[in-house]
């Protein structure tokens, strides 16, 4: 059974921004500070809603190694989120970003559905969801399409593309058996004293449900860019049916665990989706699957308004230190938080409306 009649729900779905305003913080902060990713759905073989994601590659200075949505900075003040996260993705998956094209190089279009409000990046910009449908015309071979569809990844910062389920990404709000997610966790935590969820699913690499013109993407890897995981100490630990070897790396245990590992008894390969990223396609999965207007607070255009308004961070594109201290914070943390750049009452208003 197809998962069409969902989509009304994020079509409809109006977004909540700061202090009750019409437009997102993310327009007021520098343009260095905007940034846009692209959630791009399509209909898999079984009728469900699929999420494109990328793998990054372990050599970029940002989010290495991590699963997450194509999308990067703005370029000028005259770009909307839309135009940012539609050129991103151009430059990262070949997906033209002007439809007229799109149609003549794929065959099909892609269909606006939403925006979501801004999320805070660990870096300390604002980063803007939009939410599009994969729509092929009626006139043409679904299947045949899809079967032809070849992406081109950018070797410079993508490793690999494969998909998902949106409805796995629904737990724990629904705790019912997933279509493939294999693990799946949700701990409540706190960054610089306020509220915070880290999500994790994982899934298998080798999935019989991949969508056929997503099978077989690989971009300019290497052995190590494969087949490698870090251990607690930042070491890579290289896997062939050989042998084990361990050898010196880049440290990228500050960035988290990497998005891509072996399981440690069947050495089958996995996908870790996890962090923002979990936590913005957790949410637009509620969003869908629940239907209406959610009494939680989706993204954080509160925080980041009040970080701007009256901690006078964001404000220049060169990062402060207060900003630089929160980004370094962990949450066993006590020593600079949120509460250090807020004034008290705000941090408090902050607390309780973040709270999980």
């Amino acid at each position: 059974m197809t998962e069409s009649n969902f989509l009304t729900n994020i079509r409809e779905y109006t977004s909540k921004y700061y202090s009750n305003q019409s437009t997102s913080i993310w327009h007021r902060l520098p343009i260095l500070r905007r940034s846009a990713v692209f959630i791009l759905l399509f209909f898999g073989h079984l009728g469900e809603l699929r999420v494109i994601l990328t793998r990054r590659l372990s050599k970029l200075r940002n989010f290495p190694g991590h699963i997450s949505l194509p999308g990067g900075k703005a370029d000028t003040g005259l770009e909307s989120e839309w135009q940012v996260a539609r050129r991103e993705m151009h430059e990262e998956i070949g997906l033209d970003a002007d439809d007229k094209l799109l149609v003549k190089h794929f065959g099909f279009t892609v269909d606006y559905l939403n925006i979501l409000p801004a999320y805070l990046l660990r870096t300390f910009s604002a980063v803007r969801p939009c939410v599009g449908l994969m729509k092929i015309s009626a006139n043409e071979d679904e299947a045949k399409l899809l079967n032809d569809l070849r992406l081109n990844l950018n070797p410079g910062e993508t490793s690999t593309i494969f998909s998902c389920p949106l409805r796995d990404f629904l737990y724990p709000v629904r705790d019912e058996p997933p279509m493939e997610c294999f693990e799946r966790s949700s701990h409540e935590m706190n960054w610089g004293g306020i509220p915070w969820n880290l999500r994790s699913y994982a899934f298998l690499q080798h999935n019989k449900n991949e969508a056929v013109f997503l099978l077989d993407i690989v971009g300019d890897l290497t052995s190590e860019e494969e087949d490698h995981h870090d251990d607690a100490h930042g070491h890579v630990t290289q896997v062939n049916q050989s042998k084990v070897t361990t050898s010196s790396k880049k440290d990228l245990s500050s960035w988290g665990r990497l998005g891509s590992r072996r399981h440690s008894e069947t050495n089958e390969k996995i996908y870790d989706v996890w962090g923002l990223t979990a936590n913005i396609l957790h949410d637009l999965a509620e969003i869908v699957y629940e239907g209406g207007q959610l009494e939680r607070e989706i993204g954080e255009e509160e925080l980041i308004y009040s970080l701007w308004e009256h901690g006078n961070q964001l404000r220049l594109k060169e990062r402060l230190e207060e900003e630089a201290k929160l980004i370094a914070s962990t949450p066993m943390d006590r020593c600079f938080g949120f509460g250090d750049v807020l004034p008290r009452t705000e941090f408090l208003r902050l607390k309780k409306l973040y709270k999980l």
